[in-house]
């Protein structure tokens, strides 16, 4: 009886567990207002050195920088929110700095290169050519140019449906998602600026292309909406006209058919389809040439596997720290 009692007084009393100084949430929001400082006085000294506020594009690219500090391991919804759609502002930011610089684009742009790939791969006649001599009645859009019409502009929808779709329904799938049209569109936009090229309609006001009908133009004009018919209509002050090379038109549904080609079951050959129905459009409407198709299919594939394998061996990093084997 004594022995037991001896042994439970020898028995060491747990050490008392350190409480933090502050609670993690607090700490966070702390490190995020320094942040905020940071960020404030920094942008202040640019602003101040450059002796002028500057222009919209890089506005909202400081707002994009904004939004990441304050969202940042935020838990509030509202900023969870934000923060998961970054990827879809920085682009919409990368758009209008692209248009922005078009002006300056259009002298220094090429026309060959494309052209020539195109003529070498069809037997010495762009398919555009080929194409509208068979389908196009210049200036009267038949009625197939009105389809032709919507799927180009799908282009604007069917991608961001497609994340929307998979941030409500399958959040797992979605960072990673926003990260490859990141990639995409970010590896897009420097190729615009370092090589800018002329499209076949642009060719051919040109002369340096038999003539062809811009055919998405064409449709714009024929049911009188006048300012979208001047967006299309080449002005560089409101849209970029030789962001050609490469089709991100023809990139976004082949970076979307491969990332769900396992996901959607049968319903990947509707994007196959799409995918076809695309490349027609962008060819038949004097788009784009082929070989700017190619070179937005090859951006896609390198960038898919590079996006996957850097988010795959991330998820085996993270298992293997929370798996106690």
């Amino acid at each position: 009886m004594s022995s037991a009692v001896s042994d439970a007084k020898t028995v060491p009393a747990p050490a008392p567990t350190r409480r933090p100084l502050l609670p993690a949430r607090a700490l966070a929001g702390s490190r995020r207002w320094l942040a905020l400082s940071g960020f404030v006085a920094a942008s202040a000294i640019v602003v101040l050195a450059l002796g002028e506020i500057p222009s919209r594009p890089y506005i909202l690219f400081w707002l994009i920088g904004l939004a990441w500090v304050l969202c940042w391991r935020n838990d509030h919804p509202v900023a969870r929110v934000v923060f998961d759609w970054l990827p879809v502002l920085v682009i919409a930011a990368g758009y209008d700095l692209v248009r922005s610089r078009a002006v300056d684009l259009v002298p220094r742009a090429v026309t060959d290169p494309q052209l020539q790939v195109d003529e070498f791969l069809f037997g010495g006649v762009v398919p555009t050519i080929r194409l509208q001599d068979w389908l196009v009645d210049a200036g009267t859009p038949h009625w197939w140019d009105y389809p032709v019409w919507v799927m180009y502009l799908s282009h604007f929808v069917v991608t961001p449906a497609v994340a929307v779709w998979l941030y409500l329904r399958h959040r797992e799938w979605f960072h990673r998602y926003a990260i490859l049209i990141l990639g995409v569109c970010l590896a897009g936009f420097a190729t615009y600026f370092i090589l800018p090229a002329v499209p076949p309609w642009l060719a051919s006001r040109d002369g340096a292309l038999a003539p062809t009908t811009r055919v998405v133009h064409a449709v714009w004009d024929s049911i009188g909406i006048d300012s979208a018919s001047k967006i299309f209509d080449g002005d560089a002050r409101l849209a970029n006209p030789v962001a050609a090379l490469p089709s991100l038109h023809a990139a976004w549904p082949l970076m979307t058919l491969l990332f769900l080609w396992r996901k959607v079951g049968r319903w990947r050959w509707l994007l196959v389809a799409y995918n076809a129905a695309m490349v027609f459009v962008l060819v038949y409407g004097a788009e784009h040439y082929f070989s700017d198709i190619l070179m937005g299919w090859v951006y896609v594939i390198v960038i898919y596997l590079v996006v996957n394998r850097l988010a795959d061996d991330r998820a085996a990093r993270t298992q293997a720290r929370s798996d106690p084997s």
